[in-house]
């Protein structure tokens, strides 16, 4: 599915439909964000649980809650929680009415929550869910090696992985909507990519949530990054071309700040926990500062090497305080292109497209 702007779409809604997400359950993602008290006597709380244990009927008697809150509470829950892969974007409900002073009130009493897995099936997939997200995560670790790296390079890596390894699901009947479908079958709609994402950014010890548009029926996140919050959307950074040859991975909407967003057309969204994104260190003139790159940036010792638009290799530091783009070419960041920068590009894990163009740029200069 595409919108207007012939950008990918897929945050489907429907008013007898609600979209979840879930807390990591295992190990060290068990962290529910609720404290037992609330567990206890809080409608998220109690709704909660009842889903992670796959209840059939979930009892809210002495919660107080509105049938009009019902939608808003259980939508946000699974779109916080990306482990509810197994629940339904749907349910019903029992209802009591209770006489207050501005007239009759329906009060939900019970919900009956529909699961798509359980029992083996749900224990298989939820091994899966957990081996695959600890397998990234630790690649991660190897790849950028035992050295300091921002918070910004942790997102940075995230957002090329699922860029460049999973693909937007263009199916128009059942998409894959949540994040265990997408890490499964290696695609999903905006939807699935936002909740994969979190899944993964969190697993890594970031803040992350997930923001959503109904006006532009769509999905994305935001990440917090040394001490502020900022908008990043893996799916439209995904160009379905890619497919058939074209760019494998955007940066344009990498780290950006609610202004940088809106530029780019983004609209009417909101997000649960209510963040604002001010801050533009990640973004140069008003770009985001890697809009240039149109490949996954690698690293590369203390830093990173991209593509620019003319297929040369260039030095790229991600630091707390921003993004600096070296020159074309200059890999050891002296200034100049010179053998040296060669050499240091001569491994297969770099494109033969960059040795080559130092070849051309150093014999133009002898």
């Amino acid at each position: 599915m595409r919108d207007s702007s012939n950008q990918k779409a897929g945050y489907r809604k429907n008013a007898t439909v609600i979209f979840l997400a879930v807390a990591f359950l295992f190990g060290w993602w068990s962290a529910l964000f609720l404290p037992a008290s609330a567990a206890e006597t809080e409608p998220q709380g109690r709704i909660l649980a009842g889903l992670l244990a796959c209840d059939g009927a979930i009892d809210l008697s002495d919660c107080s809650l509105r049938v009009s809150e019902l939608g808003q509470i259980y939508a946000s829950l699974l779109h916080s929680h990306p482990e509810l892969f197994h629940v339904a974007p749907r349910l019903s409900f029992r209802t009591r009415d209770v006489v207050s002073d501005g007239g009759i009130e329906r009060m939900v009493t019970e919900i009956y929550p529909i699961y798509i897995q359980t029992g083996q099936d749900l224990t298989a997939a939820r091994a899966f869910f957990r081996d695959t997200v600890t397998a990234i995560l630790t690649e991660m670790d190897a790849v950028l090696g035992n050295r300091s790296r921002t918070e910004a390079e942790t997102v940075l890596y995230l957002h090329d992985l699922l860029a460049d390894r999973y693909a937007y699901d263009t199916r128009t009947e059942s998409p894959n909507a949540d994040a265990y479908s997408f890490l499964h079958d290696g695609r999903g709609i905006c939807q699935a990519y936002a909740l994969a994402f979190m899944a993964l950014a969190r697993g890594a010890g970031l803040e992350a949530d997930f923001v959503s548009s109904d006006d532009m029926d769509h999905a994305w996140n935001h990440v917090r990054v040394e001490g502020a919050w900022y908008h990043v959307d893996v799916t439209r950074d995904d160009p379905i071309p890619a497919a058939s040859g074209g760019e494998a991975v955007n940066h344009d909407r990498l780290l950006r700040s609610d202004a940088g967003m809106e530029a780019l057309g983004y609209h009417g969204y909101t997000c649960a926990a209510g963040h604002i994104c001010t801050d533009r260190r990640f973004e140069t003139e008003g770009r985001a500062s890697l809009a240039g790159f149109r490949t996954a940036l690698i690293p590369f010792g203390e830093h990173w090497v991209g593509e620019n638009g003319e297929g040369a290799p260039v030095g790229i530091a991600v630091e707390k305080d921003g993004i600096t783009v070296g020159k074309a070419g200059d890999m050891d960041g002296d200034g100049e292109v010179t053998p040296a920068d060669l050499l240091r590009v001569y491994d297969p894990l770099y494109p033969e497209a960059w040795r080559e163009w130092l070849r051309e740029m150093l014999t133009k200069g002898a």
